[in-house]
């Protein structure tokens, strides 16, 4: 892969290129934008272009970028660099997975797997949801550091990566703090975050901040028609539209067939919400749960490490596993609601984030009112709090299911 393979962010990878081209790399990047638009495949891509052994050393910043060739491409690809590390959020139960499988690996219990040609998972896919308890420790903080203390080959430039740096507890953040003010020589942290304010000032204004915007919905569609040519027209705009930008999250829809199943089943859903009785809100809330882990499972594709390891979640943090999968869900049914108030207001308009329902939606545009989808996205949104403070999981689903089914005139 390469920074022209990478689907939109035209700014952020002309900033790169420039700063690797004319030799100013700063001490710590913040890339900033919504989960799964790119940041961390970026922040790959740039480790890669600074240390690329094949890269010229006069060279225009539109060329740059990494050969996939060399021995540190190929190794930084692999995890395998010793000048690079990441860190990312884990749970208790996920590190303990972890470990287990180094064991494993260790022990040549998974020499079958390897033989067959398949590379060592890499756990950060474990995060495309992120476990609602996952945080990021003081010892990964402090190990990540005693590596970029050692000693580089005078042409090697120090890359550490810290995916989603909010999760960051207190303590590790002071201690990379320290780190940061007194950098070693030739040595750059890279942070991503969703939610910039919920960083320490004094780290956000030590870093060079990049922000990381949606990817154009014809980019994206124009992207992914190539990458999935075996897939309807018509089924890839519609999950381009659902993306909202998020290029990462419309491809692992389209790779996942029963994430796409899922998907379907939440739309039904929602399609039927007038049908339902106010006593039906339980049952759909109980319907709503199950789907929840479904998505969380089939977010994992089939017969993996991974997928393994999630079902283990599964078992071993269910409350926080399902917590995190409905927040996901809200993003989905959040963006029905605003595709039944957009059409309220422009009937004919293209900007729907479910054009696959546009029939269904305009239908819905004729029996609720606007108060009722203002009511609707406020729900929405105090449930998602409600979630993250640790409210009961299966209450806040019922009062959600039941408020919404109350909105329909028939239930006035």
């Amino acid at each position: 892969m390469s920074f022209a393979d990478i689907v939109g962010h035209k700014t952020p990878k002309q900033v790169l290129r420039r700063a690797i081209a004319n030799n100013r790399l700063p001490t710590g990047y913040l890339f900033v934008g919504p989960p799964n638009v790119g940041k961390t495949t970026t922040a790959l891509e740039l480790i890669k272009a600074i240390n690329c052994e094949a890269r010229p050393a006069d060279v225009d910043s539109a060329e740059v970028d990494p050969c996939d060739k060399c021995e540190r491409c190929r190794r930084i690809t692999d995890g395998s660099f010793p000048y690079s590390r990441t860190v990312f959020p884990t749970s208790g139960a996920l590190r303990e997975e972890i470990e287990k499988q180094h064991r494993r690996q260790q022990d040549g219990q998974l020499a079958a797997q390897e033989q067959a040609g398949k590379e060592e998972e890499d756990y950060q896919g474990l995060e495309l949801i992120e476990i609602e308890d996952a945080r990021i420790h003081i010892d990964s903080v402090r190990e990540m550091l005693l590596n970029a203390s050692l000693k580089a080959p005078g042409d090697v430039h120090k890359v550490y990566l810290i995916q989603s740096a909010e999760k960051m507890t207190a303590d590790a953040a002071n201690h990379f703090l320290k780190m940061l003010e007194e950098p070693p020589a030739r040595t750059t942290f890279i942070l991503t975050t969703s939610r910039p304010s919920e960083l320490p000032d004094t780290i956000v204004s030590r870093c060079q901040v990049v922000d990381f915007g949606p990817v154009p919905l014809a980019d994206a569609g124009e992207a992914l028609a190539k990458e999935f040519p075996e897939r309807e027209a018509q089924q890839i705009q519609a999950v381009a539209a659902a993306s909202a930008g998020r290029y990462g999250w419309a491809y692992h829809m389209l790779w996942l067939p029963e994430l796409l199943a899922d998907r379907e089943e939440l739309l039904d859903l929602l399609a039927g919400l007038p049908t339902y009785q106010l006593y039906e809100g339980m049952r759909q809330a109980e319907v709503l749960l199950d789907l929840a882990g479904r998505w969380f499972l089939d977010s994992y594709e089939p017969d993996t490490t991974s997928r393994e390891t999630a079902e283990v979640l599964m078992k071993k943090t269910r409350d926080y596993v399902l917590r995190t999968a409905m927040i996901q869900l809200l993003d989905q049914i959040l963006s029905w609601w605003r595709d039944i108030t957009l059409l309220m207001s422009v009937p004919g308009s293209n900007g729907v984030m479910n054009p696959d329902r546009i029939d269904r939606l305009r239908e819905l545009a004729e029996i609720y009112d606007v108060q009722a989808c203002r009511r609707a996205l406020r729900w929405i949104d105090e449930t998602r709090v409600h979630l993250r403070a640790n409210a009961n999981l299966r209450r806040t689903a019922e009062l959600l299911m039941i408020k919404l089914i109350s909105l329909s005139p028939a239930k006035s």
